[in-house]
């Protein structure tokens, strides 16, 4: 395949590196390098030749988004959208927040962003059959023009996986995120009587205090801080399970991570995450303790997916293989 010039964009100015937008970009940009695809981080506050680039490729969607992409488009018509829809509402309300606005009178939210210059998208790159579903039902975008490129795992794999696992669920993420579910895995562990480790950025005074109320008089439930990736690695080696009971989720690369590294995996039957297990992981209703309380002490008590779905996730969801389907992706943008 011919060498391309790809442009990324972020639709919010400023993401940091442990944003998940973030980190599927680089993700994507470092596949595409080693494909001999040149990728340019766009900063509008520079000058660029549009027209130059083969693809311009916008992460997210918002108002801002849609701005750009209109005084794009004249410019460059090949305009691709990794929208990074995770919904934790029905389709039916989707379906309303993206018909609600009026572009003129400014009266808009992201939703209706994206609806209103879905035309001028040329590909939407989405990360699982849940998100292609949402975004062709809700914005009334063809399937044709939506393509599913998977996430990768993002961490090295070297040599065979540890079997001799520590009888613990390992837990990592932001904490005090509401969606991450982190107050019902915690009452879990206490009636389902299982080790519980947690690890994770806590944002504000506010967040170190509300997961010390959590843990309270709780002794089988720790808090390791904020870990380097390194220390993750090691922690992935050692935990029986990963438990990601969100109440809404896009991927979930840490399971992913995690799975790839010999945990057993607890996911959360809502959206898009359990289609990268293929069954091979215990799939929970994140509102119940009980399911998932009892997933992961089923693992504890001896049940496992390992190490066959180690070998399914290297084989499958590995940087070399998506990045190649996702070149593949991009090169029907130029047709």
């Amino acid at each position: 395949m011919n060498k391309m010039n790809i442009a990324f964009i972020f639709s919010y100015p400023h993401i940091v590196p442990s944003d998940g937008v973030y980190s599927q970009a680089m993700t994507w940009k470092k596949g595409l390098e080693d494909l001999n695809h040149v990728v340019t981080l766009v900063n509008m506050w520079n000058n660029y030749d549009w027209k130059s680039f083969d693809v311009v490729l916008f992460f997210g969607f918002n108002e801002y988004m849609r701005d750009i992409i209109k005084w794009i488009y004249p410019i460059n018509p090949n305009i691709a959208v990794a929208p990074i829809l995770d919904p934790n509402y029905s389709l039916l309300a989707l379906q309303c927040y993206a018909r609600w606005g009026c572009s003129k009178l400014r009266l808009t939210n992201p939703y209706h962003s994206l609806r209103s210059i879905k035309d001028k998208i040329k590909v939407f790159l989405v990360r699982s059959n849940f998100e292609k579903r949402f975004l062709s039902k809700g914005f009334g975008i063809s399937g044709e023009k939506c393509k599913i490129v998977p996430l990768s795992y993002s961490i090295p794999v070297i040599g065979e996986i540890n079997h001799n696992r520590e009888p613990f669920c390992l837990h990592i993420s932001l904490l005090c995120d509401a969606r991450k579910n982190v107050k019902r895995l915690i009452d879990a562990s206490v009636k389902y009587q299982f080790r519980l480790v947690l690890c994770g950025l806590l944002r504000s005074k506010e967040e170190e205090q509300t997961l010390a109320d959590w843990m309270r008089g709780k002794p089988n439930v720790s808090y390791l801080g904020y870990v380097t990736k390194e220390r993750m690695i090691e922690l992935y080696s050692k935990a029986k399970i990963f438990a990601l009971p969100s109440t809404y989720e896009g991927v979930g690369i840490v399971a992913l991570d995690a799975a790839t590294m010999g945990c057993d995996i607890v996911i959360t039957k809502l959206g898009g995450p359990k289609e990268y297990y293929s069954g091979k992981a215990i799939e929970v209703n994140p509102y119940d303790t009980d399911e998932i309380g009892t997933a992961v002490k089923s693992f504890i008590d001896g049940k496992s997916f390992q190490p066959q779905l180690s070998k399914m996730i290297k084989e499958t969801k590995s940087q070399k293989v998506l990045s190649c389907l996702l070149e593949e992706t991009l090169s029907f943008v130029l047709k």
